[in-house]
Protein backbone atom coordinates (compact mmCIF):
# COMPACT_ATOMS: atom_id res chain seq x y z
CA UNK A 1 0.00 0.00 0.00
CA UNK A 2 1.33 3.42 -0.95
CA UNK A 3 2.44 5.63 1.89
CA UNK A 4 1.25 8.79 0.11
CA UNK A 5 -1.32 10.68 2.16
CA UNK A 6 -3.54 11.01 -0.92
CA UNK A 7 -3.81 7.19 -1.10
CA UNK A 8 -4.76 6.73 2.54
CA UNK A 9 -8.31 6.56 3.89
CA UNK A 10 -8.93 9.80 5.76
CA UNK A 11 -10.51 9.15 9.16
CA UNK A 12 -11.71 11.83 11.56
CA UNK A 13 -11.54 10.77 15.22
CA UNK A 14 -13.49 12.88 17.73
CA UNK A 15 -12.36 11.72 21.18
CA UNK A 16 -11.51 13.82 24.25
CA UNK A 17 -9.86 11.02 26.22
CA UNK A 18 -6.22 11.11 25.12
CA UNK A 19 -5.53 7.52 26.24
CA UNK A 20 -8.45 6.20 24.16
CA UNK A 21 -7.52 8.45 21.25
CA UNK A 22 -3.92 7.18 21.23
CA UNK A 23 -5.12 3.57 21.33
CA UNK A 24 -7.59 4.09 18.47
CA UNK A 25 -5.09 5.97 16.31
CA UNK A 26 -2.45 3.27 16.86
CA UNK A 27 -4.87 0.50 15.88
CA UNK A 28 -6.20 2.27 12.77
CA UNK A 29 -2.84 3.52 11.47
CA UNK A 30 -1.01 0.23 12.10
CA UNK A 31 -1.13 -1.04 8.48
CA UNK A 32 -0.24 2.34 6.96
CA UNK A 33 -3.29 2.76 4.73
CA UNK A 34 -5.34 4.91 7.11
CA UNK A 35 -4.58 8.44 8.30
CA UNK A 36 -6.30 9.62 11.48
CA UNK A 37 -7.02 13.29 12.25
CA UNK A 38 -7.89 13.90 15.91
CA UNK A 39 -10.32 16.40 17.40
CA UNK A 40 -10.68 16.44 21.20
CA UNK A 41 -13.96 18.34 21.44
CA UNK A 42 -17.35 18.22 19.75
CA UNK A 43 -17.32 21.82 18.51
CA UNK A 44 -14.13 21.28 16.52
CA UNK A 45 -15.41 17.89 15.40
CA UNK A 46 -18.54 19.49 13.92
CA UNK A 47 -16.42 22.15 12.22
CA UNK A 48 -14.22 19.49 10.62
CA UNK A 49 -17.14 17.48 9.22
CA UNK A 50 -18.54 20.71 7.79
CA UNK A 51 -15.30 21.84 6.15
CA UNK A 52 -13.47 18.64 5.12
CA UNK A 53 -14.33 15.41 3.33
CA UNK A 54 -13.76 12.17 5.26
CA UNK A 55 -13.84 8.51 4.38
CA UNK A 56 -14.94 7.65 7.92
CA UNK A 57 -15.83 9.49 11.13
CA UNK A 58 -15.28 7.86 14.54
CA UNK A 59 -16.83 9.78 17.44
CA UNK A 60 -17.22 9.31 21.16
CA UNK A 61 -20.57 10.06 22.80
CA UNK A 62 -19.53 12.16 25.77
CA UNK A 63 -17.62 15.17 24.42
CA UNK A 64 -16.99 18.74 25.59
CA UNK A 65 -18.74 21.48 23.66
CA UNK A 66 -21.09 19.35 21.54
CA UNK A 67 -21.89 15.69 22.11
CA UNK A 68 -21.44 12.73 19.80
CA UNK A 69 -25.03 12.82 18.52
CA UNK A 70 -24.47 16.39 17.35
CA UNK A 71 -21.28 15.32 15.56
CA UNK A 72 -23.19 12.48 13.86
CA UNK A 73 -26.02 14.79 12.78
CA UNK A 74 -23.57 17.39 11.46
CA UNK A 75 -21.78 14.69 9.46
CA UNK A 76 -25.02 13.30 7.98
CA UNK A 77 -26.09 16.83 7.07
CA UNK A 78 -22.88 17.91 5.33
CA UNK A 79 -21.58 14.61 3.93
CA UNK A 80 -24.35 12.02 4.22
CA UNK A 81 -22.39 9.34 2.36
CA UNK A 82 -19.62 9.26 5.00
CA UNK A 83 -19.93 6.25 7.36
CA UNK A 84 -19.76 6.79 11.12
CA UNK A 85 -18.69 4.66 14.08
CA UNK A 86 -20.08 5.80 17.44
CA UNK A 87 -18.20 4.96 20.65
CA UNK A 88 -19.57 4.99 24.17
CA UNK A 89 -18.65 3.93 27.66
CA UNK A 90 -22.32 3.93 28.66
CA UNK A 91 -23.98 0.49 28.90
CA UNK A 92 -27.51 -0.21 27.73
CA UNK A 93 -29.45 0.01 24.48
CA UNK A 94 -30.61 3.64 24.62
CA UNK A 95 -27.30 5.10 23.46
CA UNK A 96 -26.91 2.45 20.76
CA UNK A 97 -30.40 3.13 19.41
CA UNK A 98 -29.85 6.89 19.57
CA UNK A 99 -26.57 6.65 17.64
CA UNK A 100 -27.95 4.34 14.95
CA UNK A 101 -31.10 6.44 14.61
CA UNK A 102 -28.98 9.58 14.15
CA UNK A 103 -27.07 7.92 11.31
CA UNK A 104 -24.14 5.93 12.72
CA UNK A 105 -23.33 2.77 10.80
CA UNK A 106 -21.74 1.02 13.77
CA UNK A 107 -21.81 1.33 17.57
CA UNK A 108 -18.97 0.05 19.77
CA UNK A 109 -18.87 0.01 23.56
CA UNK A 110 -15.80 0.86 25.62
CA UNK A 111 -13.41 -0.54 26.62
CA UNK A 112 -12.74 -1.12 22.94
CA UNK A 113 -11.60 -4.38 21.46
CA UNK A 114 -8.90 -3.62 18.88
CA UNK A 115 -9.91 -6.42 16.53
CA UNK A 116 -13.57 -5.36 16.66
CA UNK A 117 -12.62 -1.75 15.95
CA UNK A 118 -10.45 -2.52 12.94
CA UNK A 119 -13.03 -4.99 11.59
CA UNK A 120 -15.82 -2.40 11.76
CA UNK A 121 -13.55 0.24 10.21
CA UNK A 122 -12.53 -2.01 7.30
CA UNK A 123 -16.12 -3.03 6.64
CA UNK A 124 -17.45 0.54 6.51
CA UNK A 125 -14.54 1.79 4.40
CA UNK A 126 -15.09 -1.05 1.93
CA UNK A 127 -18.81 -0.29 1.69
CA UNK A 128 -18.06 3.39 1.05
CA UNK A 129 -15.48 2.52 -1.60
CA UNK A 130 -17.99 0.28 -3.36
CA UNK A 131 -20.66 2.99 -3.22
CA UNK A 132 -18.24 5.63 -4.53
CA UNK A 133 -17.23 3.43 -7.47
CA UNK A 134 -20.77 2.46 -8.48
CA UNK A 135 -22.25 4.42 -11.36
CA UNK A 136 -25.30 6.32 -10.14
CA UNK A 137 -28.21 7.64 -12.18
CA UNK A 138 -28.78 11.30 -11.36
CA UNK A 139 -31.85 13.31 -12.41
CA UNK A 140 -32.27 17.08 -12.10
CA UNK A 141 -35.75 18.52 -12.67
CA UNK A 142 -36.27 22.14 -13.70
CA UNK A 143 -39.46 24.08 -14.24
CA UNK A 144 -37.83 26.22 -16.95
CA UNK A 145 -34.60 26.34 -18.99
CA UNK A 146 -31.75 27.61 -16.81
CA UNK A 147 -33.19 26.45 -13.48
CA UNK A 148 -31.00 23.37 -13.22
CA UNK A 149 -27.86 25.02 -14.58
CA UNK A 150 -28.18 27.81 -12.02
CA UNK A 151 -29.21 25.69 -9.03
CA UNK A 152 -27.08 22.57 -9.30
CA UNK A 153 -25.04 22.80 -12.52
CA UNK A 154 -21.68 22.51 -10.81
CA UNK A 155 -22.77 19.50 -8.78
CA UNK A 156 -24.06 17.77 -11.93
CA UNK A 157 -20.72 18.40 -13.66
CA UNK A 158 -18.91 16.96 -10.66
CA UNK A 159 -21.06 13.83 -10.79
CA UNK A 160 -20.72 13.45 -14.55
CA UNK A 161 -16.93 13.77 -14.21
CA UNK A 162 -16.81 10.85 -11.79
CA UNK A 163 -18.82 8.69 -14.19
CA UNK A 164 -22.41 9.07 -13.03
CA UNK A 165 -25.22 8.96 -15.60
CA UNK A 166 -26.65 12.50 -15.41
CA UNK A 167 -30.02 13.58 -16.83
CA UNK A 168 -31.88 16.91 -16.93
CA UNK A 169 -35.63 17.22 -17.50
CA UNK A 170 -37.25 20.59 -18.25
CA UNK A 171 -41.03 20.77 -17.79
CA UNK A 172 -41.75 23.99 -19.71
CA UNK A 173 -39.88 26.22 -22.15
CA UNK A 174 -41.43 29.28 -20.53
CA UNK A 175 -41.89 30.91 -23.95
CA UNK A 176 -43.39 30.44 -27.41
CA UNK A 177 -42.16 30.68 -30.99
CA UNK A 178 -38.63 31.87 -31.67
CA UNK A 179 -37.84 32.57 -28.03
CA UNK A 180 -38.87 29.03 -27.07
CA UNK A 181 -36.53 27.65 -29.75
CA UNK A 182 -33.68 29.82 -28.49
CA UNK A 183 -34.23 28.65 -24.93
CA UNK A 184 -34.20 25.03 -26.06
CA UNK A 185 -30.96 25.59 -27.95
CA UNK A 186 -29.38 27.27 -24.92
CA UNK A 187 -30.44 24.38 -22.71
CA UNK A 188 -29.08 21.80 -25.15
CA UNK A 189 -25.71 23.55 -25.24
CA UNK A 190 -25.59 23.99 -21.47
CA UNK A 191 -26.35 20.30 -20.92
CA UNK A 192 -23.50 19.35 -23.25
CA UNK A 193 -21.16 21.43 -21.07
CA UNK A 194 -22.53 19.73 -17.94
CA UNK A 195 -22.22 16.25 -19.44
CA UNK A 196 -25.96 15.68 -19.00
CA UNK A 197 -28.62 14.13 -21.22
CA UNK A 198 -31.54 16.50 -21.78
CA UNK A 199 -35.24 15.58 -21.73
CA UNK A 200 -37.52 18.31 -23.09
CA UNK A 201 -41.31 18.68 -23.22
CA UNK A 202 -42.87 16.98 -26.22
CA UNK A 203 -44.30 20.27 -27.49
CA UNK A 204 -44.11 24.01 -26.81
CA UNK A 205 -45.33 24.59 -23.28
CA UNK A 206 -44.97 28.30 -22.51
CA UNK A 207 -46.39 27.78 -19.02
CA UNK A 208 -46.41 24.81 -16.72
CA UNK A 209 -49.39 22.49 -17.24
CA UNK A 210 -51.72 21.67 -14.36
CA UNK A 211 -50.37 19.89 -11.28
CA UNK A 212 -51.61 16.45 -12.32
CA UNK A 213 -49.90 16.72 -15.71
CA UNK A 214 -46.64 17.89 -14.13
CA UNK A 215 -46.78 14.91 -11.78
CA UNK A 216 -47.33 12.52 -14.69
CA UNK A 217 -44.39 14.00 -16.60
CA UNK A 218 -42.04 13.66 -13.65
CA UNK A 219 -43.31 10.17 -12.81
CA UNK A 220 -42.73 9.07 -16.40
CA UNK A 221 -39.09 10.15 -16.44
CA UNK A 222 -38.46 8.70 -12.96
CA UNK A 223 -39.99 5.40 -14.07
CA UNK A 224 -37.87 5.41 -17.22
CA UNK A 225 -34.52 6.32 -15.59
CA UNK A 226 -34.90 4.80 -12.11
CA UNK A 227 -32.55 7.42 -10.61
CA UNK A 228 -30.54 7.03 -7.43
CA UNK A 229 -30.57 10.77 -6.77
CA UNK A 230 -32.93 13.58 -7.79
CA UNK A 231 -32.52 17.36 -7.64
CA UNK A 232 -35.59 19.62 -7.71
CA UNK A 233 -36.34 23.29 -7.01
CA UNK A 234 -37.11 24.18 -3.41
CA UNK A 235 -40.74 24.50 -2.38
CA UNK A 236 -39.73 27.79 -0.74
CA UNK A 237 -40.39 29.80 -3.90
CA UNK A 238 -42.60 32.73 -4.85
CA UNK A 239 -43.58 31.08 -8.13
CA UNK A 240 -46.31 28.49 -7.95
CA UNK A 241 -44.83 26.73 -10.99
CA UNK A 242 -41.63 25.83 -9.13
CA UNK A 243 -43.65 24.77 -6.10
CA UNK A 244 -45.60 22.47 -8.44
CA UNK A 245 -42.40 20.90 -9.74
CA UNK A 246 -41.13 20.34 -6.21
CA UNK A 247 -44.39 18.69 -5.15
CA UNK A 248 -44.40 16.48 -8.22
CA UNK A 249 -40.77 15.47 -7.58
CA UNK A 250 -41.45 14.68 -3.93
CA UNK A 251 -44.37 12.40 -4.82
CA UNK A 252 -42.79 10.81 -7.89
CA UNK A 253 -39.50 10.01 -6.14
CA UNK A 254 -40.94 8.35 -3.03
CA UNK A 255 -38.85 5.24 -3.76
CA UNK A 256 -35.70 7.16 -4.79
CA UNK A 257 -32.94 7.09 -2.12
CA UNK A 258 -31.98 10.76 -2.40
CA UNK A 259 -33.93 13.98 -3.02
CA UNK A 260 -32.18 17.36 -2.69
CA UNK A 261 -33.64 20.79 -3.40
CA UNK A 262 -31.67 23.58 -5.06
CA UNK A 263 -31.99 27.35 -4.99
CA UNK A 264 -33.80 28.79 -8.02
CA UNK A 265 -34.18 32.36 -9.27
CA UNK A 266 -37.27 33.08 -7.17
CA UNK A 267 -36.45 31.05 -4.07
CA UNK A 268 -37.46 32.88 -0.89
CA UNK A 269 -35.52 33.63 2.29
CA UNK A 270 -37.20 30.57 3.82
CA UNK A 271 -34.76 28.40 1.84
CA UNK A 272 -32.83 26.51 4.54
CA UNK A 273 -29.99 24.44 3.06
CA UNK A 274 -28.17 21.90 5.21
CA UNK A 275 -25.97 20.26 2.56
CA UNK A 276 -23.27 22.26 0.76
CA UNK A 277 -21.45 20.89 -2.27
CA UNK A 278 -17.98 22.20 -3.10
CA UNK A 279 -18.00 23.05 -6.83
CA UNK A 280 -14.81 25.14 -6.88
CA UNK A 281 -13.24 22.96 -9.59
CA UNK A 282 -16.35 23.22 -11.77
CA UNK A 283 -17.40 26.83 -11.29
CA UNK A 284 -15.80 28.07 -14.52
CA UNK A 285 -17.63 25.36 -16.46
CA UNK A 286 -20.87 26.34 -14.74
CA UNK A 287 -20.28 29.95 -15.80
CA UNK A 288 -19.70 28.72 -19.36
CA UNK A 289 -23.03 26.88 -19.36
CA UNK A 290 -24.83 30.03 -18.23
CA UNK A 291 -23.30 32.15 -21.01
CA UNK A 292 -25.60 30.39 -23.49
CA UNK A 293 -28.49 32.26 -21.89
CA UNK A 294 -26.97 35.73 -22.12
CA UNK A 295 -28.87 36.80 -25.23
CA UNK A 296 -32.04 35.80 -23.34
CA UNK A 297 -31.02 37.37 -20.04
CA UNK A 298 -33.09 40.56 -20.32
CA UNK A 299 -35.49 40.36 -17.41
CA UNK A 300 -33.67 37.24 -16.14
CA UNK A 301 -30.54 38.69 -14.46
CA UNK A 302 -30.24 35.62 -12.22
CA UNK A 303 -28.73 33.78 -15.21
CA UNK A 304 -25.81 36.17 -15.42
CA UNK A 305 -22.57 34.27 -14.59
CA UNK A 306 -21.27 36.98 -12.26
CA UNK A 307 -24.32 36.67 -10.01
CA UNK A 308 -24.02 32.88 -9.97
CA UNK A 309 -20.36 33.17 -8.98
CA UNK A 310 -21.21 35.61 -6.18
CA UNK A 311 -23.93 33.25 -4.93
CA UNK A 312 -21.45 30.36 -4.82
CA UNK A 313 -19.05 32.50 -2.79
CA UNK A 314 -21.85 33.63 -0.45
CA UNK A 315 -22.82 30.06 0.48
CA UNK A 316 -19.15 29.10 0.70
CA UNK A 317 -18.98 30.40 4.26
CA UNK A 318 -20.67 27.16 5.31
CA UNK A 319 -17.96 24.97 3.78
CA UNK A 320 -14.61 26.55 4.50
CA UNK A 321 -15.13 29.40 2.00
CA UNK A 322 -15.09 27.17 -1.05
CA UNK A 323 -17.38 27.89 -4.02
CA UNK A 324 -20.56 26.13 -3.02
CA UNK A 325 -23.99 25.05 -4.22
CA UNK A 326 -26.49 24.78 -1.33
CA UNK A 327 -29.20 22.13 -0.99
CA UNK A 328 -32.14 21.38 1.27
CA UNK A 329 -32.05 17.69 2.14
CA UNK A 330 -35.46 16.09 1.80
CA UNK A 331 -34.10 12.55 1.68
CA UNK A 332 -30.51 11.31 1.59
CA UNK A 333 -29.93 7.58 1.88
CA UNK A 334 -27.14 6.95 -0.63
Amino acid sequence: MSEGVENKAQVLLVEDNLTDATFIRTILEKDGDIRVTLSQDGIRGCQLVESNRWDLVVTDFNLPGRDGIEVILACKSHQPDTPIIALSGYPGSDHREGALRAGAGEYLEKPLDGDELISATRRLLELKSEADSRTKVVLAVGAYPGDVELGCGGTLMKQAMRGDDVHVVVISTGAVGTEAEERVQATERACRVMGAQLHLPADDTPELPDSDTVLIKVKDVVHMLKPDQVFAPSFQDVRESRQQVYTAAEIATAEVPSLLCYQAATTTLEFRPTHFEDVSDFLDQKMASLTYYQHLAEGRPHLHPSLARATAQYWGRFLGYADVEPFEVIRQNL
